[in-house]
């Protein structure tokens, strides 16, 4: 019988050990491959996840400004001009052509969105408004062979497609956007706020609640048939119900002057501690004190009418007459080459009045638009009430390029609501300056929008009732003032721009586009 050797024995038991340790660092190996690549396509997916919710975005984005060019234009998406006045049913959707972005994520040279633009009607206190829903698909190619990363939890939540040739992540996003109106809110600028006086407050009421409003109005009349000035009669705290005349500026300041004011006072980036306070004077604020507000006002173009009736400037007295809803009177004082004012002094006076039938008044013809290219302005007593009479039951827009200046006896509005009175100041060139100034002793019922014009109120004697919506460049309001912003007015007017309402990710792909009930706001 042959030994093995001790050399042999311990060479035999060196090659086991050698082949174990090639086995286990084979194995460590390969777990160390399947962990590393499992990482990168953990990596790759999430990458692709997280930019597939950016192309969604963007699609939302171009779906928005695709709006705020409508509203530049005057026509709105599936709706034409502004204001609609034939609402298209059933809803609309237009659908965009899918759009390619560019990026330097692996396994891809692009991801694409793609979205969905329905235009609702929403009806809201008696006025149909327009509701747009944008649902906007983001894609991008996944990287990688088809197959998920090991992370499963990653991989359920993500619903990655894997099914196609081309395997992808998908994200939708679901954005609901309000129409934001010229006249929500008493007061708004873009420059400072100034209220120069503490016998000023602003309030509001609404004409057509009987429990938030007097006869419509938000104050009885007295003997004279001026408005009483019931401070803070349906918005007073001790009546239980919400503050609504909220101010606002675009700018950090504001000095309210010890005014009362019935509501919230937004401002952007405003302050109130003593060290650099950018919002002073606020004791008699019964709201908030807002620092977050931004809201950008829709600049004024001039009218292009395709036909109206062109005169000269006005310095005598003259009256214009109405057309209907669907066609209004047009009229244009001056032109571009020739810019042409409205000036009354003495008893000289505007009166805009029905449109005649065979020579009698015709109480459907009570809708006028004149567009003044210089300036309009008023320093006499008028023949009558006033410089500016708006008879009863006329509907009246004015756009003013130049500077516009009601005093003396200035505007009377037999209406008695501002709704029937729209007041517009074209923006001017830039370096230019614009002032709007309502003064003088009679009541103004009306809403003013001049996003590119000093704003200046003033009451004339022992009181000055301003009922209606404000807007301006900035704004000083001086002496005994009172604005009386109507809630009825939401709703009316321009509409200046589109607010965000809802933004959410649509899990489920349910993609409606439409009110289903659910939604509230």
């Amino acid at each position: 019988m042959k030994i093995r050797s001790n050399s042999q024995s311990c060479t035999a038991s060196a090659l086991v050990a050698v082949i174990i340790t090639i086995t286990i660092l084979a194995l460590l190996a390969s777990s160390l491959v399947v962990n590393v690549n499992n990482r990168r396509m953990t990596v790759s997916q999430a990458s692709a996840w997280q930019e597939a919710l950016a192309a969604a975005e963007a699609g939302l984005h171009q779906g928005i400004a695709q709006l705020e060019q409508g509203l530049a234009q005057n026509s709105l998406p599936l709706a034409g001009a502004v204001p609609i006045t034939t609402w298209p049913s059933p809803s609309p959707t237009w659908s965009s052509p899918s759009a390619s972005l560019n990026h330097g994520g692996e396994g891809s040279s692009s991801s694409t969105y793609q979205y969905d633009m329905t235009l609702n009607k929403k009806t809201i206190n008696g006025f149909d408004k327009p509701y747009y829903c944008i649902v906007s698909t983001g894609t991008v190619v996944l990287p990688g062979g088809k197959s998920l990363s090991m992370d499963s939890a990653d991989a359920v939540l993500r619903k990655l497609n894997l099914q196609p040739a081309t395997r992808t992540a998908t994200r939708r996003i679901e954005a609901w956007l309000k129409p934001v109106y010229t006249t929500q809110g008493p007061l708004k600028t873009d420059q400072p706020i100034n209220l120069n006086n503490h016998n000023i407050f602003v309030d509001s009421f609404n004409s057509t609640d009987p429990t938030r409003s007097v006869n419509g109005l938000p104050d009885a009349r007295d003997s004279n048939g001026h408005l009483l000035t019931n401070i803070g009669q349906f918005d007073a705290p001790n009546f239980n119900v919400p503050l609504s005349a909220n101010i606002a500026t675009n700018s950090p300041f504001a000095n309210i002057g010890n005014a009362s004011v019935y509501g919230d006072v937004l401002t952007n980036g405003g302050a109130t501690d003593g060290n650099g306070a950018t919002v002073t004077n606020i004791s008699n604020v019964k709201g908030e004190i807002i620092n977050d507000y931004y809201e950008p006002l829709e600049p004024i173009y001039a009218p292009q009418w395709s036909s109206a009736t062109v005169s000269g400037s006005v310095n005598n007295s003259k009256t214009y007459t109405g057309g209907t809803a669907t066609s209004p009177a047009r009229y244009q004082v001056g032109t571009v080459a020739n810019i042409g004012n409205i000036r009354l002094s003495g008893g000289k006076q505007v009166t805009f009045d029905f449109g005649t039938t065979k020579g009698s008044p015709d109480r459907t013809k009570n809708y006028i638009e004149l567009y003044v290219t210089g300036d309009f302005t008023t320093r006499g007593s008028g023949s009558t009430d006033g410089s500016v009479v708006i008879v009863n039951g006329v509907n009246v827009k004015i756009y003013v390029a130049g500077d516009l200046n009601f005093s003396g006896n200035g505007l009377v509005n037999y209406n008695n609501t501002a709704k029937s009175l729209e007041i517009y100041g074209i923006s001017p060139p830039d370096g230019t300056t614009q002032t709007f100034t309502l003064a003088g002793n009679s009541d103004f019922y009306g809403t003013v929008y001049a996003p590119g014009a000093d704003l200046k109120l003033a009451g004339g004697g022992s009181s000055g009732e301003f009922v209606g919506s404000f807007t301006g460049k900035s704004a000083f309001l001086n002496g005994t003032t009172q604005i009386r912003y109507d809630e009825a007015l939401d709703g009316t007017g321009r509409i200046s721009s589109f607010k965000i309402a809802a933004w959410f990710e649509d899990v489920k792909n349910l993609n409606t586009g439409t009110f289903t009930g659910q939604l509230k706001f």
